[in-house]
């Protein structure tokens, strides 16, 4: 009897986001030297992508658009010499170093810029001309078949390439965002409404973004400006809701409190700053800082900023420091309630349900509970541990296991309420009973 064969998927992942997921997948074929064909609809990232991983690596990066150039651009006027004809090699074809060579509009080009361009992808050649070893060659198209104007690759030419298909990310778009002094209103829109993207690229917000930042103080409440100007790029639906909150567009903080999350612990004029509100009763100033940061603190965003450290334990702690309790208090709730943020502290999941009692996670527990400055130090464990204990294929395996359930009833006695509260509604929702120390 023939044993049947394993199940294998046909369906391939779906669009890898532009964002560290992307980057991962781009540093790989660098090292590799592999040609990258990057998909995706315009105004998403895609170039900016490969120029941040360039960056990244110390690498140097060039461009070429090709939908601007000419066949003698790229392939090199003819040279006769001897009765035998070569090509001078254009300057802006790398001679040596390391980098990711760009092609930008690849499946936009006409067919006489497309067919050298794609020798120089898959061959690393043109002609006399040769990639030098280390350089990589990627590019970037637009999706067939959406609106775009485009000249389809051949599919046995694809199969030459890594393709990778790409699609806008909110999160790592955000984190952009919030370093890049983007205008406020276009931040605030992207994290109150989760399908900002989807109608709109990110480029097109940044753009609006100019616009904004260009108005003066008096052209701020002319809605018929301010509709005239966005409508060259935005949607009807989204101009409104712009346009709708331009009162929480003025700041009254003379800083960019994106700087608080990284920079406070090294910025004594920012901590001066600070403090001066709640020495001199300016509860505004206060509000204002606690509302703008919560909101970025509680947005996808910030585990992309985490991971790019734009968001430390230092400088979180020492802001918190400086704060009254209620405004302390909150934005410890919201840092420490984001799952993307869990990787600000070192407990990881598998410490606490494993041989907790008597460990150095549980060692630590105890030290964050006895410094209230720290308390979202342990709700960040909460919230991946919850998060751990959700994504578990074998759930029932884990209802059973003695020492799991020991672990998170040890847990449980040694948390303040409120994040054993968070935790216990957890296990009830999964059914875990722990086992609370005799």
């Amino acid at each position: 009897m023939t044993a049947a064969k394993p199940s294998i998927p046909d369906a391939r992942p779906g669009p890898i986001p532009v964002g560290p997921r992307l980057e991962s997948v781009l540093e790989l074929a660098y090292r590799a030297r592999r040609p990258v064909l990057i998909e995706g609809p315009t105004g998403i990232g895609k170039s900016d992508i490969v120029r941040k991983v360039a960056g990244k690596l110390g690498i140097a990066h060039v461009v070429l658009d090709l939908s601007l150039l000419e066949p003698p651009d790229l392939v090199g006027l003819p040279v006769i010499k001897d009765g035998r004809t070569s090509y001078a090699v254009p300057d802006i074809l790398p001679q040596d170093g390391a980098g990711i060579l760009m092609l930008e509009e690849l499946n936009r080009a006409e067919r006489y810029i497309q067919q050298p361009a794609l020798q120089l992808l898959s061959a690393r050649r043109l002609h006399g001309y040769e990639l030098p070893p280390g350089w990589a060659c990627f590019a970037a198209v637009n999706p067939e078949g959406e609106g775009y104007h485009v000249t389809p690759l051949d599919r046995a030419l694809r199969a030459r390439f890594l393709s990778i298909a790409a699609r806008a990310d909110r999160a790592s778009w955000l984190a952009w965002a919030q370093v890049s002094d983007v205008h406020p209103a276009i931040i605030g829109l992207a994290q109150a409404h989760e399908r900002v993207l989807d109608d709109v690229p990110p480029r097109t917000w940044t753009y609006a973004s100019h616009i904004l930042k260009a108005l003066r103080p008096e052209e701020i409440n002319n809605g018929a400006l301010l509709r005239d100007a966005l409508s060259g790029y935005l949607p009807p639906s989204w101009v409104e809701l712009v346009v709708a909150g331009r009162d929480a567009w003025t700041s009254h903080l003379p800083f960019d409190v994106r700087a608080l999350l990284s920079d406070y612990d090294r910025r004594p004029d920012l901590a001066r700053e600070v403090r001066s509100y709640a020495e001199a009763g300016k509860t505004d100033r206060l509000d204002e800082l606690t509302t703008r940061l919560c909101r970025l603190l509680e947005g996808p965003e910030a585990g992309v900023l985490v991971a790019e450290r734009q968001i430390t334990l230092a400088a979180f702690e020492a802001l918190v420091a400086d704060l009254p309790g209620d405004q302390r208090e909150k934005l410890q709730e919201s840092l420490g309630r984001n799952p993307t943020a869990t990787a600000l502290v070192d407990v990881r999941p598998e410490e606490v349900v494993q041989n907790y009692p008597g460990s150095a996670a549980e060692r630590k527990i105890l030290s964050w509970r006895a410094d209230p400055l720290k308390h979202h130090r342990l709700a960040l464990v909460v919230t991946g541990l919850s998060a751990h204990l959700e994504r578990q294929a074998k759930l029932a395996e884990v209802k059973r296991s003695n020492v799991v359930r020991t672990c998170l009833g040890h847990l449980l006695a040694e948390l303040p309420e409120k994040w054993a509260l968070d935790l216990v509604a957890t296990l009830k929702r999964l059914g875990i009973t722990p086992i609370r120390p005799t």
